[in-house]
């Protein structure tokens, strides 16, 4: 079987109860954020990736049925199931929502170079919401598609104008739509150079038609809450989708409707305003990295974990094995004891021939000496005691060296963050693994899915080569191994960003200057920023330059702009709004965590340094203008 990490369940080619079974429930957390989900406008925004397609399926009929029927014979799916349950989609018969999941394609963008109006678009859209809905009635009967769609009765009451059937089976509304279709293609067959045509629909109907239209059998009327699901709404032109959305949004009908579209479809205003549609047409947006980042308590790192879990127990020969105990979460002190051992020993040497030669500190170097526990720990514990003497050094005069400083005075200076400073210090001067454990797992994939699954995948790869019979007990992926293909991954991801995305060598250039800068930040001899700099900041006067000047006014920083709009957009800049420091509110933006790995930085957020404008145009055009630490 191939690696189930490769699986991605919005795919069509996997089944519905493949995709039922590997659909990790703790996605459904994200659905507390919004009011009434099946009866309001809610946009569902991500990177490539970040699960959207996913999200929309499941909420289609047979899904549905299928994680109401599963449930008593599999925990994981009764964990959909419930979950599901509290969000009232799923009640005590059965599914209580029709799911009607219309796909966008960009042929539709092919339109708008002669579909000056967008009617032959609303046509086209009209038509596929009705077949989509006659699919939808039809699964959720379960009744086979096409065959028994005249056994299924549509009514409703037209508005003038209207083209959609007021009385009809479902074969005469397929029959009507199917025309539509063909002759839409009939004209894209035909067209020679764009020229504008006649034709379509002025209104979008297929939206009012599938609020209000009375669904029937021979037995029975058709009574749940309708959801639509619009997918893939980046691949529409910038006109269609903006008169899709103003449409929906005025129309205002007593049903759902779910927008699902990448970041990258949105302008520069709405990315790094960060949020500035939210509730301004509708009742919520759901930006998937956002939410997930925003959720306290380790939520993120639950559902990924159980979706780890759930493909790693479809793999041959891998039975009931726990992945997470396969995967090595603390060092291996017979391999590197002596190296964090020497540590020490250089370590003090240092300070002895430097700086913590004076009287001042010997109390602190007698602290570091007698502190007990394993070699990793020793070694933190110098390394944290040489940064706290550069600050001290930094900060106080030279003539009050005769004064010793007390342990007291040591752990007030000590913090968590400087711990894990200290260690990631020691970890890269002499070369141990930095990023291994279930948690790093979670920390590199920067609240994206699919960068998960690629990392985890790799993992997976490595533990399941080692297992040929159900009896295997193969030994855990060691940490070295497990940083040396995270590593792979950020590089590989590296490697490919120049074709992955619009931009992507100005992209490049300007994370390279990022990326420099962090690094010489993170590595000053004070750790002045613990656990590291991982982000770079602008103030809100500079932002509001960025995204409300007129175009002629920033004509030298449109590129910048245009650019750091594409990395927000591809989850490679975290925006994060109103950080207070000196005065001003800034905006902070975060390194995806895989270009964390890829610049040997740190995976902790907090760390930052604000940055003018003009410094972001300078590593925009030249890349990497700081120097690297020599220990790296």
């Amino acid at each position: 079987m191939r690696n189930p990490f490769r699986i991605r369940v919005s795919q069509r080619g996997t089944t519905d109860e493949e995709f039922v079974r590997l659909f990790g429930s703790g996605a459904l957390d994200l659905l507390q954020n919004v009011d009434s989900p099946w009866g309001s406008v809610v946009f569902l925004r991500s990177a490539p990736g970040g699960g959207k397609t996913s999200f929309l399926r499941l909420f289609t009929p047979r899904p549905l049925a299928l994680t109401d029927s599963l449930a008593s014979n599999s925990a994981t799916v009764k964990a959909t199931q419930e979950a599901l349950r509290s969000v009232e989609a799923i009640g005590p018969r059965g599914p209580e929502i029709l799911g009607t999941m219309v796909e966008f394609t960009y042929e539709y963008r092919e339109l708008a170079n002669f579909d000056r109006g967008n009617s032959l678009f609303r046509e086209l859209v009209n038509s596929r919401i009705v077949i989509a809905t006659l699919r939808a009635v039809l699964e959720r009967l379960e009744r086979p598609f096409p065959r028994d769609l005249d056994q299924i009765y549509f009514a409703w009451e037209p508005e003038s104008g209207s083209t959609i059937p007021a009385d009809a089976t479902g074969k005469e509304l397929f029959d009507w739509a199917s025309q539509i279709e063909t002759d839409f293609y009939g004209r894209m067959d035909v067209l020679g150079d764009p020229e504008p045509i006649s034709g379509g629909h002025a209104r979008l109907d297929g939206l009012k038609w599938f609020a209000k239209v009375k669904i029937s059998t021979r037995q029975s009327t058709v009574v749940v809450k309708r959801v639509l699901l619009f997918d893939e709404l980046q691949t529409l032109s910038a006109g269609q989708r903006r008169s899709l959305i103003d449409f929906v949004t005025n129309a205002r009908e007593d049903c759902g409707v779910w927008i699902a579209e990448r970041l990258e479809t949105l302008t520069h205003k709405d990315l790094l305003s960060e949020g500035a549609l939210a509730e301004r047409d509708y009742s919520g947006v759901i930006q998937l990295e956002r939410q997930w980042s925003d959720r306290r308590g380790g939520g993120y790192s639950k559902f990924v974990e159980n979706i780890a879990s759930l493909r790693a127990a479809k793999a041959d020969n891998f039975g009931d094995r726990d992945l997470f105990s396969l995967i090595a979460d603390t060092d291996d002190l017979a391999s590197w004891g002596h190296s964090f051992d020497q540590a020490c020993v250089d370590i003090e040497a240092r300070l002895l021939a430097g700086r913590g030669r004076s009287p001042r500190y010997d109390i602190w170097l007698d602290t570091a000496r007698n502190k007990r526990g394993d070699p990793i720990e020793r070694a933190i514990q110098w390394r944290m005691t040489e940064i706290l003497i550069a600050r001290d050094r930094k900060n106080e005069q030279p003539t009050f060296d005769f004064v010793t400083l007390s342990s007291e005075e040591l752990d007030k200076r000590n913090s968590s963050g400087l711990e894990r400073a200290a260690e990631h210090f020691v970890r890269t001067e002499i070369g141990a693994p930095i990023y291994f454990g279930r948690q790093a797992l979670a920390d590199v994939s920067s609240f994206n899915v699919d960068q998960y699954l690629s990392v985890s995948g790799e993992l997976f790869e490595e533990v399941s080569a080692k297992i040929q019979y159900l009896r295997d007990k193969p030994m855990p992926l060691s940490p070295e191994r497990q940083d040396d293909i995270i590593r792979r991954v950020a590089k590989g991801r590296w490697t490919e960003l120049t074709r992955r995305m619009p931009l992507g060598r100005e992209a490049r250039t300007l994370l390279e200057g990022i990326g420099a800068y962090c690094r010489a930040q993170t590595f000053r001899e004070s750790a002045s920023y613990v656990p590291g700099v991982t982000g770079v900041a602008i103030t809100m006067e500079d932002r509001e330059i960025l995204i409300d000047s007129p175009e002629d006014k920033i004509r030298h920083l449109r590129g910048l702009r245009d650019v750091l709009t594409s990395l927000v957009a591809h989850n490679l800049l975290v925006p994060k709004l109103d950080h207070q420091n000196k005065g001003k509110t800034h905006v902070v933006f975060y390194l995806n965590r895989l270009l964390c790995v890829q610049f040997r930085l740190p995976l902790g957020y907090g760390g930052w340094r604000r940055r003018k404008l003009k410094e972001f145009a300078t590593w925009q055009e030249h890349g990497a203008q700081e120097e690297n630490p020599t220990f790296v």
